[in-house]
């Protein structure tokens, strides 16, 4: 894919963020920055705005639980059709009662985004226009992607399909 090298838009952050930028990483199949979950919104802007960069397109926003190290990971992941290069922002928060200041004034699809991740590992969007569940039922108790969730309505796939 054209575009700017990864060391050039790491860089660029970092001078711009400092410490608040907490690693950089290129040996993944998609390098990625990670940040504290206070400069989320911030380090957006900045990607948006900054011509050089134009990162115009937020592709997906997502997470993932680690039980075991008590977080969940935020990961924003970024594209510029006028240069035509991706980037990925990585945060951290709390597993329980993780914040990050939304970015939905920023890119419209993190509004449906974010309420994904709010509803399904319960991350709260400081500044979201709309924070309510959007897959699960209101009233609906838990975040289903939390490795350690448990319901009662949960049937688990069979290892083996029942005889006809």
């Amino acid at each position: 894919m054209a575009g700017l090298p990864f060391e050039h838009i790491a860089g660029v952050i970092k001078d711009r963020f400092g410490g608040a930028v907490v690693e950089t990483n290129e040996g993944n199949r998609i390098p990625f920055v990670r940040v504290q979950a206070d400069a989320v919104a911030r380090v957006a802007r900045f990607l948006r705005d900054e011509p050089s960069l134009a990162f115009d397109y937020l592709m997906y926003v997502t997470a993932v639980d680690f039980p075991a190290e008590d977080k969940i990971t935020l990961v924003y992941h970024y594209f510029s059709y006028k240069y035509e290069h991706m980037f990925m922002v990585k945060a951290d928060v709390a597993r329980r009662g993780g914040v990050a200041r939304s970015v939905a004034h920023l890119y419209a699809a993190a509004e449906w985004l974010e309420r994904e991740v709010y509803d399904l590992f319960g991350v709260t969007f400081d500044g979201h226009p709309n924070l309510t569940r959007i897959l699960t039922p209101e009233g609906f108790r838990g975040h289903p992607l939390l490795k350690d969730f448990k319901s009662d309505d949960y049937v688990p796939f069979p290892d083996k399909m029942p005889a006809k």
